[in-house]
């Protein structure tokens, strides 16, 4: 499928411009902490919610408008199906990366900071759920003949090939423990000191979060591969894969540059499996279990 899409889709100058486009973002991005020092610079603002829509936004339609440009769909622009879709996905993207009131409703309640610290933590991870999950499997049941459920029909879905790629990087990963900006950011999650508020053993608190984690990574494949791509195939065909996988290296602004680099490729490949399978458990897979292995070699690397 993959060497299908290539020569059905690839276009030198095409693929170049989002090339160029990809670039630049990235050096702006990383130059001046454009996410880190001035997005997230103060997490309870309402306002995040605005300027992730406007990053996303700008990220997911400049990509489109090459698209239209050079694969000649220019009637694209009046389709309002399109633009109610593609809208409402950056709009549950934009909540989701710029939530602001996880401190406000914990605030609520009289808790000791290291327990507030980890309750965050797993809150942040757990709040997309609710904003990603519920509202996309609501449209996945009401419009499951045009979508497959966007992608959560495993119906005939062969998982081993996914598997089989999780140990072929599992050493690529090992080896980028050893970076400095990848001890920096991993292990994500940190120790938090509650085990003796909680009177629990310490592996108790990291599954939990771990969980909570992984669940996160669903919402991600859900959103990206299942309404992005699967969702908005329905309008754009194999054409929506580029303007997703634009936006996902906007997603990862705030992690290590190589990750964000990396992001592009993962999202291509994932995002045409997604395609030509009409499905997001490969995605889920190699996600969740990319993620989980980079938390454990990086614990491995704070602990040996």
């Amino acid at each position: 499928m993959l060497q299908e899409h290539w020569q059905a889709d690839f276009h030198l100058i095409y693929y170049g411009c989002i090339a160029v486009f990809l670039t630049a973002s990235l050096v702006v991005n990383y130059s001046i902490g454009l996410e880190n020092k001035f997005i997230d610079k103060d997490p309870g603002s309402p306002l995040r919610i605005i300027w992730y829509f406007l990053l996303y936004g700008f990220a997911y339609y400049v990509a489109f408008f090459l698209v239209i440009s050079f694969k000649k769909k220019k009637e694209l622009l009046q389709s309002r199906r399109f633009w109610a879709l593609s809208l409402t996905g950056i709009l549950i993207l934009s909540i989701n990366s710029g939530f602001p009131f996880i401190s406000l409703l914990l605030g609520q309640f009289d808790l000791d900071f290291k327990l507030y610290v980890w309750v965050y933590s797993i809150s942040n991870n757990l709040v997309g759920f609710f904003i990603v999950t519920l509202p996309l499997l609501l449209y996945a049941i009401l419009n499951r003949k045009e979508t497959n459920l966007l992608g959560l029909n495993p119906s005939g879905l062969d998982l081993q090939p996914y598997f089989l790629l999780l140990g072929i990087v599992l050493p690529f990963i090992l080896l980028a423990s050893f970076e400095s900006s990848f001890q920096h950011y991993y292990p994500t999650y940190k120790s938090y000191s509650v085990t003796e508020i909680l009177h629990c053993a310490e592996w108790i608190p990291m599954a939990i979060y771990e969980l909570a984690y992984g669940q996160d990574f669903f919402n991600t494949e859900f959103l990206f591969r299942g309404f992005l791509v699967i969702g908005l195939a329905q309008v754009l065909g194999k054409d929506a894969i580029m303007p997703m996988v634009v936006t996902y290296c906007f997603l990862h602004f705030g992690k290590p540059v190589g990750e964000a680099i990396s992001s592009i490729i993962g999202g291509y490949l994932i995002g045409i499996i997604a395609f030509y399978t009409r499905s997001i458990w490969g995605g889920v897979i190699l996600h969740i279990g990319l993620a989980w292995m980079m938390e454990l070699f990086a614990y491995l690397q704070k602990v040996l």
